[in-house]
């Protein structure tokens, strides 16, 4: 009877030593990066929610919508955060682009279309002083998706 089980856990020993591991065995990558996705975590002022989402649609909105054209986003979108604990963001903005190189754009594209839109960058900077009165940012996130290969 010993030597049976000796015998059995010399085979499994020797089968174990011999056999390639799964995680050796499935090196392919049947993944693909996806679009890149970036976040921003915003704190609304107490009493200034509507304001500041009446403030996005008039000026985050249309610069979106532009970069849609240009074809350096493919959307974006507002997450609210319906039961936001202490420490936790109201509201998430979302913006996904098609790869990295359409979110990494030139400041000088950001410049351009700054001026397009809002007409100078004096103006822009202007307006980002009345927005700091309705929120406070938080942290910014950038992830890539990834999806299956069929």
């Amino acid at each position: 009877m010993k030597s049976r089980l000796m015998a059995a856990l010399a085979v499994l020993l020797c089968a174990s030593m011999f056999s390639v591991p799964a995680a050796a065995q499935d090196n392919d990558r049947n993944w693909e990066n996806g679009n890149v996705i970036a976040t921003t975590q915003v704190f609304t002022e107490p009493g200034m929610f509507n304001a500041y989402i009446n403030d996005l649609r008039g000026l985050w909105r249309v610069f979106l919508d532009q970069q849609i054209e240009d074809g350096n986003v493919v959307s974006y979108r507002m997450l609210v955060n319906s039961f936001a604990r202490d420490g936790e963001p109201d509201l998430l903005l979302i913006t996904e682009h098609p790869n990295w190189a359409a979110f990494d754009l030139s400041s000088e594209y950001f410049d351009e279309l700054t001026e397009k839109l809002q007409g100078s960058l004096a103006k822009a900077r202007d307006a980002t002083i009345e927005r700091g009165k309705l929120r406070r940012l938080g942290g910014n996130a950038v992830y890539q998706e990834i999806k299956f290969k069929d």
